[in-house]
């Protein structure tokens, strides 16, 4: 068990490790905050905050091995020893990064690599990066500024803006909010609410009993919205698309356009501007809003 009052102490420690023919790093912490960015040489720079037991701290090193061309960190005596935050500079040599935490927080920034970053309860924040694959059963997840992305979480939020490539989401019960993605875009969830803010590519937004909020502007790829028991709110104004939208039991409101009243499904379809792209859109209990 961790150590508590009188014998927890607090230390401050610095390693640098000589990268040689690395290309991969993995981290693997089970709690703290884990933070990484461009370092200006060639090392990997680590810098450690540490609470345990006094006794204990001084002789307390970080596991490194080396695999081929992977270099794994860890903490191998978290029972003893806890790393509140550890910081680490990371080399232009890596491309590739692993990051891995049970309780702790992940923040990755300016590094050029492909990266994985999986955290069971902490949050996941990622600025810059390549390819992108992000992970966490209750913590949120936010990308900025990534080539691609895939992420899943169980209960945690996603924010995603400026990503250059394509984009997927699941999510149980997190809200999916997502700003100016070039490619294409697929976001799932079954009970959390999905934001799209002008895409580029083709969409594929779905949601159990979540809300689903669309706004499109310029380039569009097309693709389709659906709930089954939430409400679609578009944003259209601006947008070229072939229109259609479809509701069970529930209303469509759209400007200009009489929908016939009554029991049914209903229905509406028209185009707004060129019309180069489609746009479906279905609830099957919610109501339907074009602004």
């Amino acid at each position: 068990m961790r150590s508590e009052g009188a014998d927890l102490e607090i230390r401050y420690c610095k390693e640098d490790i000589e990268s040689q023919a690395a290309e991969r790093l993995v981290v693997r912490m089970p709690e703290g905050t884990i933070t990484l960015s461009p370092s200006l040489d060639d090392k990997i720079h680590v810098e450690y905050e540490l609470h345990g037991n006094a006794s204990l701290l001084p002789s307390w090193k970080a596991s490194v091995r080396r695999h081929d061309r992977i270099l794994i960190i860890s903490n191998d005596r978290p029972q003893d020893i806890y790393t509140a935050s550890v910081a680490i500079a990371v080399p232009t040599c890596i491309k590739d990064l692993e990051v891995h935490s049970m309780k702790g927080e992940i923040d990755v920034r300016d590094c050029e690599s492909d990266i994985l970053a999986i955290s069971e309860f902490g949050a996941v924040h990622i600025h810059g990066g390549k390819s992108v694959e992000a992970s966490s059963v209750q913590g949120s997840v936010t990308l900025l500024n990534c080539a691609s992305a895939t992420v899943n979480t169980i209960d945690g939020s996603v924010k995603c803006s400026k990503i250059n490539g394509s984009l997927h989401i699941e999510t149980q019960g997190g809200d999916i909010q997502t700003s100016r993605i070039k490619g294409n875009v697929i976001a799932l969830t079954k009970d959390g609410d999905i934001s799209v803010f002008k895409p580029e590519g083709r969409i594929r937004l779905i949601s159990h009993d979540g809300d689903i909020e669309l706004e499109l502007s310029g380039n569009f790829g097309g693709g389709e919205a659906t709930t089954y028991s939430g409400d679609i709110n578009l944003m259209l104004e601006q947008a070229n698309v072939e229109f259609r939208a479809e509701t069970l039991s529930g209303q469509i409101s759209s400007p200009g356009t009489t929908i016939a009243s009554g029991t049914g499904p209903r229905r509406c379809a028209y185009r707004i501007g060129e019309g180069t792209k489609r746009l479906h859109v279905k609830s099957v209990l919610g109501d339907i809003e074009v602004e």
